[in-house]
């Protein structure tokens, strides 16, 4: 990295600019923009299955080509893994290390666990998806062998500032798409649509309309995208996340086009400079993609200011509006400028549709190529579209052509130092070339005595100055002649060119990488109890309460992250303390962290913990294998509850649509959520109960209930003896009811 002097005389590191790559494209226009890094996925295992993403050959080119102009590569495998897939990701994770991949982004604690114990050397970093924006979490994944944290999106510059207190680098979103639930806790799009985000599939519901219900009854709201936020942009914010000591700067979008990536990290390089972003920057950022911007969580942004409810989708720049339809032509009256070839939306409450301008007319109702602000144009006629419409520029086909043109034109070299020292003639002539921890040198005898005019200095600095299309060009030359000689140009040449070959070996030479053999070995684990999660005073149930008078040994330990009579504390994402903890804080007992394999429990024991809830994400398969290999490997049973009754919660957010909708959206802890029954209804007629969590956190549950009940014996002849029940809209008699027939299984 490079220092940076401040103002007041101090220095600060420069931090890398991160981009994103889903194809070799995308790639292309981050190494021309001047990233210093690239994420990157392959076929398997990472969080974007619909990016064209990487094969080996090309991710191994792609190395190649980063390696030697000084670029790092990261390589995403940030999907959960159930216990048949955990050493197929790690064989994975050490082809792509061997190849030269400088990093790993890994979600699941598993994989980073058996990571750590056989292959210490490769690089480990804990994705967004970990949800991290506390130190203490932190503290936890060094005893992974962690080296950087991807902290959460909801993470405050304050919490950015205390994160780095614990010592690891840290990568932080700077640019990009949001997600409206913390990135990991989404259950979503796998419980409605069969496809789960964490496996890299999310079908994006955020981004889908919905109605606020309350008491059954439609609430009126400013817009229908009640999940959608604008996209994040706090390019201009870069210097002060690099003086809160930011090691990293994200670029969200490995879906994204080649457009959008090199303006993405062309901005945030004049960012890092202190250039303030001009007007035409914002533009060129929006018409590459946005929602609309917002400083987000970062800097507590809320309501109307992170959210766009009125659309979920590209909305680019506003240049117009329709002013006539007829038969076969919109007549729009532009408020700027149109050319052929650019991609525009047609937006109005009643629908939004979009097409690409092939043909142009003016309003005589002649072709034309291009159309300035003021003027009124014609376009053939497109369905859907009515009087009034804003029309929005969502692809600029000149900035995609002048992309193109700097993608195609620009060399990246990296800079490099000779020393050339000739002793005389007929002694060999030494050359050395430096680049950073690199180096390279040579000796070969070309010195001739000189016949005519001995080669001076000036000669030597010309031709070493010519590295041509290679990876080098020449900063510094030093040049030693302890006595004149003579040196053929072509002997000189070759032996730059060969000095700078062999460079380039030092540079591409991967490092190395000792695999060692699994020996975690796990003490005497604790039996885990059985759990009752309530949200409300009214389902404390008691054994004593139940109908069935000679149950007695059925007894539950209940949990509530509020502060109710007669519970346990389950701690939440921003609380340490409690016997349950959705995140990796002081609670014995962990939840929330998609516990999918035994090497992901055995993670968990090796920080400290006791046992863990199971995720609702393992399939049945899963869960026997994870199990059996628990038991297999370590010599006792798992220490897991398995979660068999309740709503399942489908996302965790720092964002509140109840308050947005009725009143500002600053959730001032309204309790507003907890005065009566809310709901959210999408288009298909399905809804979800919305409830917050102490800290104003939203929870969204889903209406219909998961329930196993009457599975718990054969639950047992797994190796599974504790369960979870989860309460949510139950009121005191379906919550009895439920822990009735729960007990049952639990009879002497």
């Amino acid at each position: 990295m490079i220092n940076i002097l401040l103002a007041d005389g101090g220095l600060m590191m420069r931090a890398e600019i991160l981009a994103p790559a889903g194809n070799r494209e995308a790639f292309e226009a981050a190494f021309a923009a001047g990233a210093d890094a690239v994420y990157m996925g392959l076929p398997k295992f990472g969080a974007r299955a619909y990016a064209a993403n990487f094969g080996m050959s090309e991710m191994k080119e792609v190395i190649h080509k980063a390696h030697l102009a000084g670029m790092k590569i990261y390589i995403t495998m940030n999907t959960i893994l159930e216990e048949s897939e955990i050493l197929e990701a790690a064989a994975l994770a050490e082809e792509v290390s061997r190849a030269g991949a400088d990093a790993l982004i890994i979600q699941d604690l598993g994989l980073i666990h058996y990571l750590h114990h056989t292959l210490p050397e490769i690089e480990l970093h804990a994705s967004t998806q970990v949800s991290v924006n506390r130190p203490e979490q932190i503290e936890k994944l060094k005893q992974l062998g962690v080296t950087r944290v991807v902290l959460a999106r909801e993470a405050t510059l304050e919490e950015i500032k205390a994160c780095k207190k614990a010592g690891l680098e840290l990568e932080v979103f700077v640019h990009g798409a949001l997600c409206i639930s913390y990135s990991g806790q989404c259950q979503f799009s796998r419980i409605r649509y069969g496809r789960s985000g964490n496996k890299g599939s999310c079908a994006q519901p955020c981004r889908m309309e919905y109605t606020l219900l309350k008491n059954g009854k439609p609430v009126h709201a400013s817009g229908t995208y009640l999940l959608s936020p604008k996209d994040l942009s706090i390019l201009q914010d870069i210097p002060a996340l690099q003086k809160a000591g930011v090691d990293s700067l994200k670029i969200e979008g490995r879906m994204k086009s080649p457009v959008y990536v090199y303006e993405s990290v062309l901005k945030a390089r004049k960012a890092q400079k202190g250039i303030h972003l001009s007007d035409q920057d914002i533009r060129e950022l929006s018409l590459a993609y946005s929602r609309g911007f917002t400083r987000g969580h970062t800097f507590n942004k809320r309501g109307n200011d992170l959210m766009n409810s009125h659309s979920g989708s590209h909305q680019g720049i506003e240049i117009g509006k329709v002013v006539r339809i007829s038969k076969d032509r919109i007549q729009v009256e532009l408020s700027d400028d149109l050319h052929q070839d650019d991609g525009i939306r047609f937006d109005s409450e009643r629908s939004s549709t979009g097409c690409r301008v092939n043909f142009l007319y003016g309003k005589d109702g002649r072709l034309k190529s291009s159309a300035k602000k003021a003027e009124t144009v014609q376009i053939p006629f497109v369905k859907g579209v009515f009087n009034g419409a804003r029309v929005l520029k969502t692809v600029d086909s000149l900035l995609e052509k002048e992309v193109k043109r700097e993608v195609q034109q620009t060399k990246r070299q990296r800079s490099v130092h000779f020393e050339l020292i000739a002793d005389g003639a007929d002694k060999p002539v030494l050359l050395r070339v430096l680049c950073g921890p690199y180096e390279a040198q040579i000796e070969r005898m070309i010195a001739q005595n000189p016949v005519k005019r001995p080669t001076a200095e000036d000669d030597f600095i010309k031709q070493l100055s010519k590295t041509g299309n290679s990876f080098a060009k020449t900063k510094h030359i030093d040049v030693t002649i302890l006595e004149p000689v003579f040196v053929p140009l072509k002997e000189l040449n070759r032996l730059r060119d060969d000095v700078l070959d062999l460079l380039a070996k030092q540079i591409l030479k991967p490092k190395e990488i000792d695999r060692k053999d699994y020996d975690f070995q796990i003490n005497q684990v604790r039996q885990m109890p059985n759990l009752l999660e309530i949200q409300k005073p009214q389902q404390v149930i008691n054994s004593t309460e139940l109908n069935d008078d000679d149950n007695q040994n059925s007894k539950w330990t209940i949990i509530s992250q509020f502060p109710i009579q007669n519970t346990h504390r389950e701690a939440s994402l921003s609380d340490q303390q409690g016997l349950v903890g959705v995140h990796l804080g002081e609670a014995p007992i962990v939840s929330g962290m998609n516990i999918t394999n035994s090497y992901a429990l055995a993670a968990l024991l090796e920080m400290g913990y006791e046992g863990a809830i199971l995720s609702p994400e393992l399939s049945d398969e899963g869960r026997k294998e994870m199990i059996e290999s628990f038991e297999s490997r370590y010599h006792q049973k798992a220490p897991v509850i398995l979660p068999v009754y309740g709503a399942n919660q489908m996302m965790l957010m720092n964002h509140c649509p109840i308050n947005t909708a009725l009143k500002d959206g600053t959730r001032k802890e309204c309790a507003e959520c907890r005065k009566a029954d809310y709901r959210l209804e999408g288009k298909d007629g399905k809804r979800a109960w919305l409830y917050g969590d102490p800290k104003c956190r939203m929870q969204v549950f889903d209406e219909d209930k998961v329930d196993h009940i009457d599975e718990i014996q054969s639950f047992k002849e797994q190796g599974i003896d504790s369960f979870l029940l989860s309460m949510s809209d139950e009121d005191k008699n379906q919550t009895r009811q439920v822990l009735e027939r729960f007990s049952k299984h639990f009879e002497v």
